[in-house]
């Protein structure tokens, strides 16, 4: 099960990224309540460390979310609560995802749409089906994700962290994938979206 998906793209690690305009069918949060959402992508990481795979906007300016592997290595997702400095609520892999570098594996995070200061406890990351062990962590006071302008970036965070490695197949949900449909997407299913 570890075939290529195509199409995929190549990130070299240092400028590129794919870019998409910013739409609001792209957020889901209004600044008083979230909506849920998923985002599921293969990726085939030759560095783990800093790989950004799909997010909106710039933390402390104009974020919304962001699933990316983190300068620890775990695979971590992000909402952001632009409204107030620092505030945010986040789920993150307990165990690090360096085994995963050059293979392709499918990644997956979802979020209930639940909102407030525990935002995270309503969300999960998958990896190749599986649901991971998770470490929830947050600052501020976080209500729910503001719908601002940015675009949405794929491999490629606040022009200061680029993905090395490839990306194929990203898509963005708006609907918390259950555990059954992930299992479906990465075995190649196609489930709605």
């Amino acid at each position: 099960a570890n075939t290529m998906p195509a199409p995929y793209y190549r990130f070299d690690g240092s400028n590129d990224e794919i870019a998409v305009a910013d739409n609001a069918h792209m957020s889901f949060g209004n600044g008083t309540s979230d909506s849920p959402f998923s985002i599921s992508a293969w990726i085939n990481m030759e560095d783990a460390t800093s790989f950004p795979i799909c997010g909106k906007g710039t933390y402390n300016a104009d974020g919304e979310y962001i699933l990316y592997v983190d300068g620890t290595d775990t695979l971590t997702f992000q909402v952001y609560d632009e409204s107030v400095a620092d505030t945010y609520e986040d789920a993150s892999t307990t165990a690090t995802v360096t085994a995963y570098e050059n293979k392709w594996t499918h990644v997956v995070a979802t979020y209930s749409g639940v909102g407030g200061t525990s935002a995270n406890a309503g969300m999960s990351i998958y990896i190749n089906g599986v649901s991971q062990a998770l470490t929830l962590g947050g600052g501020g006071t976080y209500v729910a994700m503001e719908n601002l302008g940015s675009e949405v970036r794929i491999g490629n965070y606040a022009d200061s962290s680029y993905a090395q490695g490839s990306i194929g197949e990203i898509k963005i949900h708006n609907l918390a994938l259950t555990a059954t449909e992930v299992k479906e997407l990465s075995s190649g299913a196609s489930v709605p979206f």
